[in-house]
Order: C-alpha cells, then structure tokens, then sequence
C-alpha cells in the first residue's frame, strides 16, 4: 500500500478549488487512491442506497400529489435489529404551524415505509366519527325511557 501517494492524492482532492472539483476529477482521484491502497472502487449503489432514491423519488410524487403545502424528506436512521439501518419517510407541511397533517413511517425497505404513509394518508382523508351526543346525566332519551318502560311491562 502507497501511503504517500493515498495521502497526497485525497489532500489534492480537498484542495481543489469547487469549480474544479468535477465528478470525473473526484473519481479519478478516488481510484487511483483505491488502487493504490490495492482495493478496486465499484461505482455502483449499495441495495440500501437504491432503496433510499426510490424513496425520495416516490416521496417526491406523493407531496406534489398532496399540494404545495407540502415537502417530503426521505433519511437514514439507526435502526433496531441487525440490519442497525432503517430507511423513514416525512411528508409535512413547509410552515410547521400549519394544521394540516404530517406524516411518518419508517422500515427497512421503501415498500413498507411507502405503505406506511401511504395508509397514514388513507386514515387522514376519512371523514371524522360523528359525535356521540353528549350524555345528560340523571336524564332518560325519549328512546331509553321507552325501552325501560316496554321492559318493565313485560
């Protein structure tokens, strides 16, 4: 393993100026660093990253669809288990004293965080119980009095 060269090679890579630093300059230096450590650099994405571009992109659908009062986030976070990695999921409103909804799900595969907000989505549209009639106490319904009276009878 070439240290110096690892070392000077990523140094060069920090140093240079942003409107240098291109994705073709970033991985040329990134590669022949890996080489030079003697590892190759694969430039295709983990299982867990594709699943976490899948979500954002379906996020991203799922807040346009929702109005332009909302914004969608997808992240990482330390998770329980093995696997120690979730993927979650936030649709919520852009000013955070709106009353409209927000919108949380988390799980290991874009599918279930998916259908976890999906169904959070589903549950908020459904149009609220109606109230029970608030109950005077010491006082019989016309109903109740009638149905105490027919019992009694018989």
């Amino acid at each position: 393993m070439d240290r110096k060269l690892i070392d000077a090679l990523l140094i060069e890579l920090l140093q240079l100026p942003e409107q240098r630093r291109t994705p073709e300059k970033i991985l040329a230096n990134l590669t022949l660093a890996a080489t030079a450590a003697g590892v190759s650099l694969t430039t295709s994405a983990a299982p867990l990253q594709i699943e976490h571009l899948q979500l954002a992109a379906a996020l991203d659908h799922l807040a346009v669809d929702l109005g332009p009062n909302y914004r969608a986030r997808a992240m990482l976070r330390l998770g329980t288990g093995i696997e120690g990695v979730e993927l979650g999921a936030v649709i919520e409103p852009l000013d955070s004293t709106s009353p409209l909804p927000r919108f949380v799900a988390f799980g290991t595969t874009a599918r279930t965080v998916l259908a976890g907000i999906n169904r959070d989505i589903r549950e908020s549209n459904q149009p609220p119980a109606k109230p029970q009639a608030r109950r005077t106490t010491g006082k019989l319904s016309l109903a109740n009095l009638k149905q105490h009276v027919t019992e009694a009878a018989a």
